[in-house]
This record gives C-alpha cells, sequence and structure tokens, in this order.
C-alpha cells in the first residue's frame, strides 16, 4: 500500500522466493554442515541469475542481492558454529567445501553492483516517460501541425505573419532537440534491449525529417517575401508608370513562387 508519494510496502522474500531450507531440531553435525553446503550453493545459483539471467525484473535482481549479502553473515555463523562443534572432526571435507563456497560467493557479489541495476531502472522510467508524456507526445502534436496546410496569404502583411508562424515553427523544434537528447541519453543508457533501440531510432528519423520541413517552410516564405517586396517594389506609383519588360517578368516569378507553395 502506499499513502500519497510514500511507499509503506516493502517486498519480503517470501514474496518472490521459496521458503529457504529450515533447520531441524534434532539436525545432526553432518546434516547441518550439508545444509549449509546446498543453502550456499542455492545462493551461488540466485546470484549467477541476478546477473545473466533475464527471466528477472531489475527490481527483483536488487532484493536478491541485497538479501544475499544480509545471508553472508548467516552462512558465515554457521560454518563457525559447525567448526566449533566437536563431532565436525570427521566431517573437514564438508566444511572445507563451506569454505571455499563462501569465499566464491562473497567473490561474486563483490562483482555485482547494485547501483547499475537502480541506473538501469531510471534509465527505463526516463526512456519511457519521455516517449509516452514528454517528447513523444509533443512528436505527434508537431508533425499533424507541420502537415497541416498554411492559409494562403492574400496579401504581403499576411505573407508576413506566415512567415512569423513558420520561424516561431522551426524554434520550437530547435528547442525540443534537449528533450530528444534526455531521451537519447536514457535509452543509451539501456542496454542489451533491441526494442527500445528501435524506437529510439524511429523518434531520432521522425525529428530529422520534422527539422528539415520546419527549415524547409521558413527558407520557402523567406523566398515568396522577396519575390513579394520585389514586385511591390515595382509596382510602387511613381510619378511616370510604366509597365515595363522588367515588371512583367516579375509578375511571372512571383505568380510561380506563389503556386509552388500553395498551388
Amino acid at each position: 500500500m502506499g499513502y500519497g508519494d510514500i511507499m509503506t510496502w516493502f517486498p519480503r522474500r517470501e514474496d518472490y522466493e521459496d521458503a529457504p531450507i529450515a533447520a531441524m531440531p534434532d539436525e545432526t553435525i553432518e546434516e547441518k554442515i550439508n545444509r549449509l553446503n546446498e543453502t550456499i550453493s542455492v545462493a551461488q545459483e540466485a546470484v549467477k541469475e541476478a546477473v545473466d539471467g533475464n527471466d528477472l525484473t531489475l527490481e527483483l535482481k536488487i532484493y536478491r542481492v541485497m538479501d544475499l549479502y544480509q545471508d553472508m553473515g548467516d552462512f558465515t555463523n554457521l560454518l563457525k558454529e559447525c567448526e566449533s562443534d566437536k563431532g565436525s572432526e570427521g566431517l573437514a571435507e564438508g566444511i572445507k567445501k563451506a569454505k571455499i563456497g563462501i569465499i566464491n560467493l562473497k567473490a561474486y557479489l563483490q562483482q555485482i553492483d547494485v547501483i547499475e541495476f537502480t541506473t538501469a531502472i531510471k534509465n527505463e522510467f526516463s526512456f519511457k516517460v519521455g516517449c509516452k508524456e514528454g517528447f513523444g507526445p509533443w512528436m505527434d502534436r508537431a508533425e499533424k501541425r507541420m502537415s497541416s496546410d498554411i492559409v494562403k496569404p492574400k496579401n504581403f502583411e499576411e505573407a508576413l505573419v506566415s512567415e512569423e508562424q513558420a520561424c516561431a515553427m522551426l524554434k520550437e523544434v530547435v528547442r525540443a532537440n534537449k528533450q530528444l537528447k534526455v531521451v537519447q541519453a536514457a535509452s543509451e543508457g539501456i542496454r542489451g534491449n533491441i526494442e527500445v533501440q528501435e524506437a529510439m531510432s524511429k523518434l531520432q528519423e521522425r525529428y530529422y525529417v520534422l527539422c528539415k520541413k520546419a527549415e524547409q517552410r521558413v527558407k520557402n516564405m523567406n523566398h515568396l517575401l522577396n519575390e513579394w517586396k520585389r514586385l511591390e517594389d515595382y509596382l510602387a506609383p511613381t510619378d511616370v508608370f510604366e509597365m515595363d519588360d522588367y515588371v512583367c517578368k516579375q509578375w511571372r516569378i512571383f505568380l510561380k513562387t506563389y503556386a509552388m507553395y500553395f498551388g
């Protein structure tokens, strides 16, 4: 259960693992040594599964490693108890096996970096949030806005407004690159996940296409405004107005440019 943002439940070992081997009241020293070796063997398998296994979630791997660190003290105490028992004199092989097993288990645990697991969890969370709640939804909206047709300007002033809108869109797309980098960094921290890498590759490709379209729209509007302004300069009232070849030529250039972008 939880109250607000405070977690009030923490997983117990019995929630995700089989019950450990219980000691019998009338257990002999030989049975005790055998139990110790069996428990160490199970712990070694658990370590290997935590490191190399693909069936466990990262959370469960962390819990298992934490449990094993706590169990190391129990293993050491039980070994000392067996060694001090007078009946263990003829069971040197079993005790030796337990000692080696504990040494190997410690070596396994020292090779495990729990911080790496927690970092992977953080990266997975950041990637999912970025794709589903942050950059991903923004990308969907931006693509829809980019695919919609620009309202055809009826005069030079309306064309200026269209250019401002195109520039604002381009600036927004460029700023979104920061969000993309955050999602990309998270994806790079998730190792061995082909689905994540493929999803990241698609996001990057879509963003590249969106950037090119936004940039091209600004260039198109700049081109149109330049030709429109040149035409208006030719048509500006003067003392003597003549429809010379330059004016006709500019009319054709302007109409061709306008049709290219709004035809």
